[in-house]
């Protein structure tokens, strides 16, 4: 992996273009290792090669890398500020998520001081049908995107609370539409709850979520639709500041 970003490091704006021997000599590697590295890139669309300098370029692939970190960066730049008062109000954790090829990627995460909390760590990925935040952007999914994720990830059981069936799963997708949040009842870990809501982009999809999670005693199923309230309110003040008008 180490070798494959250094090689990936030595194109810059000066050097936009670069051959297999040029970039053998700037990082001192055999240039059948180097071969191999740029071979799988090009595979992958993270380079291409020039048909007529026969050298290589970063590729388009990178770019869509690129478009989910400028993203993530304007959506975290929005959420924190509501982030920090959904802390305030809870007095739980609080997680921020999008989806990214069918997993949840957990992009921040604040927490309170005092209280024992539940938190993930940012940057971890997690399966969508047994955590509030995936289930709150799988309820807004087309169906087929949905059984496509599934097929690809399976539904694993995490505890006995794991939703294992694709028919339960869109009753409770459905559900969650209904209610406009996601509950993760102890699905992921057992004794941990959280509420979730959908962040729509300025398009009205639905691709990242927010939820307030904590111990499940403090987080109770039986008046979740009263608070939840407040971030529901939240989710829909966070989609307007990211340019939606529909609510």
């Amino acid at each position: 992996m180490e070798k494959a970003l250094q090689v990936l490091e030595c194109f810059t704006t000066q050097q936009p273009e670069l051959g297999i021997t040029e970039i053998s000599k700037m990082l001192g590697m055999h240039k059948s290792s180097v071969h191999n590295i740029v071979s799988t890139f090009v595979e992958k669309g993270y380079m291409e090669q020039d048909q007529v300098t026969r050298k290589y370029h970063l590729g388009l692939s990178l770019l869509r890398l690129a478009d989910i970190v400028r993203a993530g960066l304007s959506l975290r730049q929005v959420a924190l500020p509501i982030m920090h008062k959904a802390k305030e109000i809870y007095n739980e954790t609080v997680h921020l998520a999008i989806e990214q090829d069918g997993l949840v990627v957990y992009l921040e995460s604040v927490q309170p001081t005092d209280r024992s909390v539940a938190r993930l760590a940012v940057g971890k990925r997690a399966q969508m049908h047994c955590t509030g935040v995936g289930k709150a952007i799988l309820a807004y999914l087309p169906d087929e995107r949905v059984k496509a994720i599934i097929e690809k990830h399976g539904l694993n059981r995490y505890t006995d609370h794991t939703i294992t069936s694709e028919t339960e799963l869109m009753r409770e997708l459905k559900r969650t539409r209904q209610r406009g949040f996601a509950i993760d009842n102890m699905e992921h870990e057992l004794g941990i709850r959280c509420y979730a809501v959908p962040i729509r982009d300025e398009h009205g999809n639905v691709q990242a979520s927010i939820s307030v999670s904590g111990p499940a005693e403090r987080l109770p199923v039986a008046d979740a639709e009263i608070k939840a309230e407040p971030l529901i309110m939240m989710g829909m003040d966070i989609s307007r500041k990211l340019g939606w008008q529909g609510y």
